[in-house]
């Protein structure tokens, strides 16, 4: 499993590094993605360091080399969650996945969406939140799906899938990767992240968080301005 990432945190002068964190180790093939409760902010926690806090700790716990993913206890963490590590059989690669939140990830194969990860939210905008105040990890949801050469995972915050519907994630993979034109994966990171950026700010674009709004019978134009992470995966031979 090869990756790329890219990262645009919403424009916040006094936090510049946003709430979103993630981290590739192509070593022990896994990727994860950490979104900070930025609402947090207003008792004194910083969402985003512990997002950030989170992920150092999955990888040194990777290069520990244990069984499961586990991270030195904060005294308080708060945020979303997903965390994907790709397992190698004689009968055939498997993603496995633990995600707590409403981050996200879709698995595209030949053009197709294969497999689409759930949200996990108890109302409209109330993700899942890891935390002594929230959630614990046994809340995280266990995610099993078969892999195969060619196939594209696409991992990402509620950054991006508020404002991107899988259709528009799925055409951005098929321009990429049609013959004659070969984006690499963070020329197609950066298509992503940048059209979630464009729709975020659009006041009339129908976007996946507006839906979801209506239907809770609330009302929302456009999009939703937030940080965005997109990682995107391609499973070779």
């Amino acid at each position: 499993m090869i990756a790329a990432s890219i990262y645009i945190p919403k424009d916040n002068p006094k936090r510049p590094r946003g709430d979103d964190a993630h981290f590739i180790s192509a070593e022990e093939q896994t990727i994860g993605v950490a979104d900070g409760v930025g609402g947090w902010i207003k008792s004194g926690i910083d969402g985003g360091e512990y997002a950030r806090q989170l992920m150092f700790n999955s990888v040194l716990a990777l290069h520990k080399q244990t069984k499961r993913w586990r991270t030195r206890k904060p005294k308080r963490v708060l945020q979303d969650a997903i965390l994907h590590r790709l397992h190698h059989h004689t009968f055939g690669d498997r993603l496995f996945a633990a995600n707590v939140g409403d981050s996200g990830f879709l698995v595209i194969r030949n053009g197709d969406v294969l497999y689409q990860s759930p949200k996990q939210q108890r109302t409209f905008n109330c993700p899942y939140q890891l935390g002594t105040t929230k959630d614990n990890p046994s809340v995280a949801e266990e995610i099993e799906v078969e892999v195969e050469a060619g196939d594209i995972i696409v991992v990402g915050t509620d950054g991006l899938f508020d404002n991107m519907h899988a259709s528009e994630i799925l055409e951005i993979v098929r321009r990429g990767t049609t013959e004659g034109r070969k984006d690499s994966l963070m020329e197609q990171c950066c298509n992503m992240a940048n059209l979630a950026l464009y729709n975020s700010f659009d006041r009339y674009t129908d976007t996946p968080y507006s839906i979801a709004s209506r239907m809770a019978g609330k009302y929302h134009k456009g999009g939703k301005v937030d940080d965005i992470t997109v990682i995107i995966a391609k499973i070779e031979d």
